[in-house]
């Protein structure tokens, strides 16, 4: 397995050309993310979109992400508010993903001939049909990971193809626009070190690489700190003051393998068989490094500096995925919902690869790695089919209630406006800023709650009002009173007319009318 080699002859005779893989990701691509072509915006994308039409400008202070609205702007000129083009941009920002997690896997001489192009193509195929993925891919505003992940897989290409100085300027420059996008890649210099080591085992070059890294970054966080006054995002800040680290580390680990799961216990006894088979793939991969035989004696060159030349370089593809957990357990992912998932982008691509040579190692024979990449395709495809649902409900949402609230005659009053569903993300954020951008006067709605999913959990089957002494109560937290020929509502100071004004409250599924008469 994993070995320093150089340029193998005819081994680019099995490789399929590189347009014809690009083509396979984005029809993969296309195929696995088909249902949420038709979504409409959802919550921070209207937030971006109030940004560029209303206050003309972009996204610099607090979170220096300008290729939020930069990207945004790219789509609005080409569909205006119709949200094909936004869509189309997230899904070929994925296939172009799937493509450097393969270009990159070519660049690391793990295997020799044949089977170097075998595993890029695995490590492709594993990234392409990795389960947590929707919301980098379907939720527009989650472009940003997927982004900054795509620019630090094109930092890692060039650092590992170019000659000196180039290899260090080009990979520097991706990196910031990267980081312009998303801070998920701010671990970046550390895991290309790694992986230099591992193509060119050169320990002058190593320190050489680092400390114009450490440059890279001082001046990376001198311009931040000038364009925005501060080195983290506010949230950020708050994810480093939350819960324990190591809690947060065993969750965010957990969530690359695992789905989410409300039930706790359960979570806790699959992630321990999990760990348990983790443990068990590092003890055969470990002896096979170590005693060289069999099958890794016929595809895996010896390495020139004695029988660990193979291991250090598993241990580096094992420290530039810890690597990549970093930025995810500063900021926290859940274990109950796909929220979060878009930290794992990135670190994504690493365990790809590092589980494509695993892949390779372990299971020689074709037979069983074609068997246990279609039991993973298959399982993938189910869970991503769920999640795709669980978005286009979600967008289904959001248009409807800016469609009832822009064809409604007067004032409306809404509770328990949508915040989420089951992870995918409603009216979270920005719904004042949604009906601006969509024409429709804020006076002309009132919301009373947010309702979240902890609290519609808590109810079994639809919500709906119930009466009690002389109010109608909506469950979590609205009141509803009669005065005069008119109503009160908990929270909100205007006095509504039961004539001339109409309440509507989500019942946890759909809109409802409430007859106050």
């Amino acid at each position: 397995m994993i070995r320093n080699t150089q340029n193998i002859p005819g081994d680019r005779g099995v490789r399929p050309a590189g347009w014809i893989v690009l083509l396979g990701f984005a029809v993969g691509t296309a195929l696995l993310y088909l249902p949420v072509w038709w979504n409409g915006f959802l919550t921070d994308d209207y937030a971006s979109l109030y940004r560029l039409l209303i206050e003309k400008r972009v996204l610099f202070e607090g979170m220096v992400r300008p290729l939020i609205d930069i990207s945004f702007y790219f789509n609005y000129l080409i569909s205006g508010l119709h949200p094909g083009s936004y869509y189309i941009f997230n899904l070929c920002v994925h296939a172009l993903a799937c493509y450097m997690v393969y270009r990159v896997a070519l660049d690391l001489p793990l295997f020799a001939g044949r089977q170097q192009s075998i595993f890029a193509l695995t490590a492709g195929f594993l990234f392409l049909f990795y389960p947590f993925h929707n919301e980098g891919v379907v939720w527009l505003s989650g472009r940003l990971p997927s982004m900054a992940a795509l620019f630090g897989l094109m930092a890692i290409h060039f650092s590992l193809t170019k000659k000196w100085p180039w290899n260090f300027l080009l990979a520097a420059a991706c990196w910031f626009v990267g980081l312009f996008a998303y801070e998920s890649i701010i671990v970046l210099p550390g895991i290309v070190v790694l992986l230099e080591w591992i193509r060119f085992r050169d320990a002058r070059r190593g320190l050489l690489s680092a400390g114009a890294w450490v440059i890279a970054g001082l001046l990376w966080l001198g311009l931040r700190y000038l364009a925005a006054g501060t080195l983290l995002p506010g949230y950020g800040k708050s994810g480093l003051a939350g819960e324990p680290v190591v809690r947060r580390m065993v969750k965010v680990l957990g969530r690359c393998f695992l789905p989410p799961e409300e039930n706790s216990k359960l979570m806790m006894i699959l992630f321990g068989v999990v760990m348990v088979l983790i443990g068990i793939v590092h003890i055969v991969m470990w002896a096979r490094l170590r005693q060289g035989f069999g099958y890794l004696r016929r595809v895996v060159r010896r390495p020139k500096v004695g029988g660990q030349g193979q291991g250090w370089s598993y241990v580096a593809l094992e420290l530039s995925f810890l690597l990549a957990l970093l930025p995810a357990i500063a900021f926290g992912v859940s274990t109950r919902t796909s929220e979060g998932d878009r930290l794992l982008y990135f670190p994504s691509c690493i365990l790809c690869l590092l589980s494509g040579a695993v892949l390779l190692s372990l299971l020689p024979g074709r037979r069983w790695r074609l068997l246990l990449c279609g039991v993973y395709g298959v399982a993938s495809v189910v869970f991503i089919t769920g999640s795709n649902r669980r978005w286009v409900f979600a967008s289904r949402v959001a248009e409807a209630t800016l469609d009832m609230v822009r064809q409604a005659p007067g004032r409306l009053l809404l509770v328990n406006a949508p915040d989420e569903w089951e992870g995918a993300y409603i009216f979270r954020n920005s719904f004042k800023n949604g009906l601006v951008v969509n024409g429709i006067d804020t006076n002309k709605v009132a919301v009373t709650h947010f309702l979240t999913r902890l609290e519609y959990l808590r109810v079994e089957g639809r919500i709906g009002p119930l009466r009690r002494d002389s109010s109608l109560f909506i469950y979590p937290a609205t009141r509803i009173v009669r005065s005069g020929d008119g109503f009160r509502v908990t929270g909100i100071a205007d006095l509504f007319h039961v004539k001339e004004d109409r309440v509507y409250y989500w019942d946890k599924y759909e809109w409802k009318q409430l007859i106050l008469n």
